[in-house]
């Protein structure tokens, strides 16, 4: 698989803030290179200085010189240490911000299309990319290749060409033949990849809803199809480190031939009295400098081929556009009154018929409406817009006069909550799963937005009281308990428009009583919008609309619609006659 550039676009601004201390950081290693290549000079004249038997004062000099340039090379990488240290951490931090904050930022159709498993499993694996590339990168692929200049330089300037011919020619080999065959082996690292993502979906999806799982006693069948993703990631991993053994032993093989020449040329020139035992020293000085960094460099350039592979799966999450953008110029409402215009609106999901169409709907501030329908009519849509997982397709919709793609985030923060068919919890505290509506609420707005959703009584009667956990998506407490958690998280916002999505549909009729009660407590003085399945929880609407076919079918109060004799009528009948036969949790139908 191709790397594709625009991937890694992201990461300039990640690299931007910290120039200056890469500069520094490269102005020290390259000291460090130069002054550890320069060491052995002074070696080798030490030796010889031996056998000429120098004054000790020249002997002195030289050994200062020589412990001077071993000095230097620790002193610089001390620094180059010290100050490239926060430039990784860094870097690497900056990286997770920018993919966490563009997948907030993305639509709620990329994440519905995603594996969690998968997604976690790529991110992971590029923050690691993105911090192991730049630590071996600066630790060891730079001061490699710097050493490598230098020595092959020194050798053509001070020895016969073949020394340098030879050490380049290896090299170059060795270069050639660990990127041809890390290239051959990458496919099998970014199959096995695709499979462990496979794997980590399976088991993550699994996991999450391991009620479905054991209600249908299919273990076997989720843990057959994780088999079948983690065989598939064994055969793939095992023919990638067969051949990860393969390229170490061709590697091995270049090294000992090249850097092997090197030293027999140099012990018989020695043999022969072309050069010293001092030069010998030498040589044998930088092949053993020389071997175990390039046999390392070969290890780290096949796991940085697998690093970037690691960032371009995570970059592709850039390549998804954001369909729902703030807008250049926001607009704040210093006193929002709560009012809602759907002005002409349309809308549609990506290659599907208009789910709304033309929807014209006026609620004015401090009223109390309900929308109601069949399943499929638009109703879950209209929330969805509202809360701008979408714009409309065409049309507007206003709030106080202000187009919704107009109004600031801060806004919309302050004058929508709502209250969700089906109210996720985070796995934390029941006082952080309130406060999530309110980071800055106090204990004591947290225990009167309880008051209000009739749930504080519950709490408290919990041994840990309101630093309870409730468990990942709120699996510890009950189906009621866990909607007037979702309740208080709303009201303590102190919103102009609450929203309640079919808020009591999945309740058993004690605990809707509770929350009908608590929801008319709290919709006093705020524009509601009530999304409804039962029809009896809405009689008291101000204004009911019925949508059909993502149209307005009827509109007007409980008796009005009653009066008439259409829709809503035949669906309040239907109804009627369930609960009266014990059966309140019938499905309103098209056929109705």
């Amino acid at each position: 698989m191709k790397l594709r550039r625009r991937n890694f676009r992201y990461l300039r601004a990640c690299f931007h803030a910290y120039i200056p201390r890469m500069a520094w950081t490269m102005l020290f290693l390259i000291l460090a290179r130069a002054a550890s290549t320069a060491d052995p000079l002074y070696l080798k004249k030490i030796i010889d200085a031996l056998g000429l038997r120098l004054p000790t004062r020249a002997m002195t000099s030289l050994i200062i010189i020589y412990f001077s340039f071993k000095l230097a090379t620790f002193v610089g990488e001390f620094l180059r240490d010290w100050i490239f240290s926060p430039v990784e951490m860094g870097v690497g931090r900056r990286v997770s911000e920018a993919v966490f904050d563009y997948l907030l930022q993305l639509p709620v159709s990329y994440h519905a299309d995603q594996r969690t498993g998968a997604l976690a499993r790529k991110i992971a694996r590029g923050s690691r990319a993105i911090t192991f590339i730049l630590d071996f990168m600066v630790m060891n692929i730079l001061p490699t290749v710097f050493e490598l200049v230098f020595v092959t330089v020194l050798l053509l300037v001070k020895y016969p060409s073949s020394f340098g011919l030879i050490t380049l020619a290896t090299v170059v080999t060795y270069t050639w033949f660990t990127i041809w065959t890390t290239e051959k082996r990458q496919t099998y690292r970014l199959n096995a990849n695709l499979a462990d993502d496979e794997a980590s979906g399976v088991q993550v999806d699994s996991i999450t809803n391991i009620d479905t799982v054991k209600y249908f006693n299919n273990e076997y069948l989720r843990m057959s199809q994780f088999r079948k993703s983690i065989d598939r990631w064994y055969g793939l991993s095992v023919m990638s480190n067969r051949l990860f053994a393969a390229i170490s032993a061709g590697q091995g093989a270049i090294l000992m031939v090249g850097l092997g020449a090197i030293l027999v040329l140099a012990i018989r020139q020695t043999a022969q009295g072309r050069l010293t035992i001092g030069d010998l020293v030498l040589l044998s000085t930088y092949v053993v400098r020389l071997s175990a960094p390039i046999g390392v460099l070969g290890f780290i350039y096949r796991s940085l081929k697998d690093g970037l592979a690691d960032l371009d799966e995570m970059g592709r999450i850039f390549d998804n556009e954001i369909t729902v953008k703030e807008s250049d110029h926001p607009v704040e409402i210093p006193r929002p009154t709560g009012q809602i215009d759907f002005v002409d609106v349309s809308f549609s999901y990506r290659g599907r018929e208009n789910v709304l169409q033309h929807l014209n709907l006026k609620i004015p501030p401090g009223a109390r409406v309900a929308v109601v329908g069949p399943s499929g009519a638009g109703k879950s849509t209209l929330i969805k817009l509202i809360f701008r997982f979408h714009d409309p397709t065409m049309g507007n919709i206003l709030i106080d006069g202000v187009d919704l793609r107009d109004l600031s985030l801060n806004a919309r923060r302050h004058i929508f909550a709502i209250v969700p068919q089906e109210p996720v919890l985070f796995n934390d505290t029941i006082t952080a799963n309130i406060r999530f509506g309110k980071p800055d609420a106090t204990l004591d707005e947290i225990r009167e937005a309880c008051k209000l959703a009739n749930i504080d009584s519950f709490i408290e009667s919990l041994p840990e009281t309101y630093e309870t956990v409730v468990g990942e998506r709120g699996v510890k407490i009950s189906g009621g308990e866990k909607q007037r958690v979702a309740i208080a998280r709303a009201i303590i916002r102190d919103p102009r428009i609450l929203v309640f999505d079919e808020a009591t549909s999945n309740l058993d009729s004690h605990s809707e009583r509770v929350i009908q009660e608590s929801l008319s407590r709290i919709a006093a003085g705020r524009t509601t919008l009530v999304i409804a399945h039962r029809l009896s929880t809405i009689v008291d609407s101000d204004m009911i609309y019925v949508l059909r076919d993502g149209q307005i079918a009827e509109k007007g109060t409980h008796e009005d619609l009653l009066v008439r004799n259409g829709l809503y009528a035949r669906l309040w009948a239907i109804q009627s006659r369930t609960e009266a036969s014990g059966d309140e949790d019938l499905e309103m139908s098209t056929n109705s």
